[in-house]
């Protein structure tokens, strides 16, 4: 049953098991900064990475196997073309790597993991394997961008956020789109809303959904980088 692809315990946003990883995910992020200069210096510090790079690719590893599982796996639905299989995937390359270039890009389109844990498009509950792989991916690859920032020293800057942003509209318009439209699927919503709060825009056609909806995702990407960009001014590195 905790393998089921059948709803037990429905999820249902900011019930106290929908709380309660809210709170793990700020909580870790708290202990990593509280704990950054011993995780600096700590001479096994990279099994520490390596460890969470292993869960992370356990976690991506088993969403395959729950589908296999429950006769539910499909190539054509399957592939990492979301934002946020895009961001697990490039995560886990960068935790091993510590590769400083990768992560000036992606940490600008890592937004969509807070949006997930804050409002997950789930309806499985704590009762299901599918609960505890959907929170604890996306929580993960958060955790991976903020280790390398307290940890590591990291600093995303105003350059690479504009390359982050041309990066990204190479990714929806010139490969994911194209993709979308041979397949019939909508990876990163280019397509059309599926009951986000983008459906607003359906009315005014494909090529101005298209348009706006990366615009969307821009102007996301931006508040985004506000968070670090008031932590590097208030440590005087910017």
């Amino acid at each position: 049953m905790f393998f089921s692809d059948e709803i037990g315990i429905e999820m249902q946003l900011f019930t106290p098991w929908h709380i309660l990883q809210i709170a793990i995910t700020f909580l870790v992020i708290y202990l990593i900064y509280s704990y950054r200069i011993q995780l600096r210096e700590y001479k096994h510090e990279k099994v520490v990475r390596y460890t969470v790079g292993i869960i992370l690719i356990s976690l991506e590893i088993g969403i395959h196997l729950w589908h296999i599982f429950n006769q539910t796996w499909d190539v054509r639905h399957r592939l990492p073309l979301d934002l946020c299989a895009i961001n697990i995937l490039l995560s886990i390359v960068l935790i091993f790597s510590k590769n400083r270039k990768l992560f000036g890009v992606i940490y600008f389109w890592g937004f969509g993991a807070l949006l997930s844990v804050v409002f997950p498009d789930i309806s499985f509950g704590p009762d299901r394997f599918r609960y505890y792989q959907f929170f604890y991916a996306h929580m993960m690859f958060w955790w991976i961008y903020m280790y390398m920032i307290f940890v590591h020293d990291f600093r995303p800057n105003l350059t690479e956020f504009k390359r982050s942003c041309v990066y990204l509209f190479i990714l929806a318009i010139i490969i994911v789109l194209p993709i979308n439209l041979i397949l019939d699927e909508n990876y990163m919503f280019v397509v059309r809303g599926d009951g986000t709060p983008l459906e607003i825009l359906e009315p005014l056609g494909q090529f101005l959904y298209t348009s706006l909806t990366v615009v969307v995702i821009f102007v996301v990407a931006s508040i985004w980088y506000a968070p670090i960009y008031y932590y590097l001014k208030k440590t005087q590195k910017i």
